[in-house]
């Protein structure tokens, strides 16, 4: 399996709402003789305390193309187990990357040239071009989750993706 960052997400975080940011990092992944996009969500803690966060939170996005048109969803089914629901503790000051992508789902051959962006409930097989993500982030409270834990929406900045033919090689 090959990865290479697409995103170099420098200072684009979001405005911090309660004192958590957030942005996403996207990875293009071959994974022979599949293609897929990788995606992690990256939380900085602007708090004085440690904070909680689940890493599964709710993921809504759209995903627009060039010309500003929404991408039809495809049905895609998955194929493995669903992720463990896990905490991760931010400390002061600094900042986590989950992986949040749809990682148990059939993945197009390099042959159909489509790649496959899940996030959330939505699952796309999107063709070369460029495309537009905007994804928010949504910490429902959990009720036996710990009494630092984060809840809120943060509306992440948008993710520019670009699908070249060269990813087909």
């Amino acid at each position: 399996m090959s990865t290479n960052s697409i995103f170099n997400p420098s200072d684009n975080w979001s405005q911090p709402v309660n004192r958590l940011s957030g942005r996403l990092r996207i990875e293009f992944e071959d994974l022979s003789p599949g293609l897929r996009f990788a995606v992690y969500l990256e939380l900085k803690n602007h708090a004085f305390d440690a904070i909680a966060v689940i890493n599964l939170p709710e993921i809504r996005a759209q995903l627009s193309d060039s010309s500003g048109q929404p991408v039809s969803t495809a049905g895609i089914s998955g194929n493995g187990p669903p992720p463990l629901r896990q905490w991760a503790v931010i400390p002061r000051d600094a900042y986590v990357g989950l992986r949040v992508d749809i990682q148990a789902a059939a993945v197009p051959m390099k042959e159909q040239r489509l790649v496959f962006l899940g996030l959330g409930s939505n699952r796309w097989r999107i063709g070369t071009g460029s495309y537009r993500l905007k994804p928010t982030a949504v910490f429902a409270p959990e009720p036996t989750g710990p009494t630092n834990q984060w809840t809120g929406e943060l509306e992440l900045p948008a993710v520019e993706i670009v699908v070249t033919d060269d990813m087909f090689n």
